[in-house]
């Protein structure tokens, strides 16, 4: 579904990302994994349209993303949940949705799909009318995930989904994740929680300075001596 080919990120003279390969096959649930500053953020962008590649390829169903506007790339399936959430926070929960649905959909699509959130995000119905700004972390998560997925889309890609939240917030967050895969969402997922984005993913790729170190299904990154010693504390 997803093929990044030698993909090349620079802001100035630095190397934001490095030639990196990836692919993300249709119904897998992919991590990238890594320090800050290792490149996931700005693989992210690129693939999204948000900064332009200074070299390399993005293929999304063999079309190629690398030049369009943010807007085409979300027209054609792909759609990033940014860090920080980022959600409208003196909107309400509704108009947030609303917001979501509003390039893709007609009223009446966007009214059903409206819907088919509430009933996949009980909590936001509660707070239907209620001010993003003044929604828990965890809910305002589970905003920027349903107000992504107004607008159907092929590829969803998470930017820290657990960042800033508690405990028991991040499971239920990753609890939705693995739902939406079960549904048959493809997923682009990054997690500096390494051992819970390797719990949930089919594959991995883990990255340092910029550049792609070691890839492999979640299983054997699990199991991997560097791996655990650099991020599982073992």
């Amino acid at each position: 579904m997803l093929n990044v080919e030698a993909l090349r990120v620079r802001y100035g003279e630095v190397d934001a990302v490095n030639r990196i390969d990836l692919s993300v096959a249709k119904g897998e649930i992919v991590a990238l994994v890594g320090a800050n500053g290792a490149g996931k953020s700005s693989t992210l962008a690129a693939i999204s349209g948000l900064v332009t590649p200074s070299s390399g390829k993005v293929l999304f169903d063999g079309d190629e993303l690398s030049g369009l506007a943010p807007e085409q790339i979300a027209r054609k399936g792909v759609v990033l949940v940014p860090e920080g959430r980022r959600i409208f926070g003196s909107l309400t929960v509704a108009e947030n949705l609303r917001l979501g649905g509003a390039m893709h959909l007609s009223s009446a699509e966007a009214k059903t799909r409206e819907e088919e959130m509430l009933e996949l995000f009980p909590i936001l119905r509660r707070y239907y009318r209620i001010r993003g700004g003044n929604l828990s972390g965890g809910e305002q998560q589970m905003l920027a995930i349903a107000r992504a997925m107004m607008s159907k889309p092929r590829l969803l890609m998470l930017d820290e989904p657990s960042l800033g939240l508690a405990p028991q917030l991040i499971d239920t967050v990753f609890d939705l994740i693995a739902s939406l895969r079960r549904k048959g969402l493809t997923i682009l997922l990054i997690e500096q929680n390494v051992a819970l984005a390797l719990e949930i993913a089919d594959k991995a790729t883990v990255l340092a300075n910029g550049e792609a170190v070691l890839s492999g299904t979640a299983r054997e990154l699990a199991g991997s001596d560097l791996v655990r010693q650099a991020y599982l504390g073992a």
